[in-house]
């Protein structure tokens, strides 16, 4: 099971490690965001420290309307106590995992300041 909190603005919010082809390990606070079909959104100051390399790129519409160019990177995550290997979006300057990394998952969430989120297989 994968736990977190609800933070002040009312986002669901966990702890993550994220692994680069070459070892380095870094943690992030991430906002679960069930309007994001992908798997992980990464800052571009992130992806240069785990030394990620780009896989391809492309555009996505953003919740605003607006377009935003992006790039793909390999990277894996520790997810529910295995790594897994993922694509990460390097777009924005927030940390969100999408719909694709729940694939698979049960998210229950007390949406008050200071709720549990929980994230666990489904049967």
């Amino acid at each position: 099971m994968i736990l977190g909190t609800v933070n002040a603005q009312l986002e669901a919010t966990l702890r993550l490690r994220v692994r680069g082809p070459g070892g380095v390990e870094l943690d992030f606070d991430a906002v679960v965001d069930t309007g994001f079909t992908s798997s992980l959104t990464l800052p571009s100051t992130a992806v240069a420290g785990l030394g990620l390399v780009r896989q391809s790129g492309g555009s996505v519409v953003l919740g605003d309307g607006s377009v935003r160019l992006f790039d793909y990177y390999a990277a894996e995550v520790e997810w529910d106590g295995n790594w897994r290997p993922v694509l990460v979006s390097a777009v924005g300057d927030e940390v969100l995992v999408g719909m694709r990394l729940l694939a698979g998952y049960e998210l229950r969430v007390a949406v008050v300041p200071g709720g549990p989120v929980e994230i666990s297989p489904h049967p």
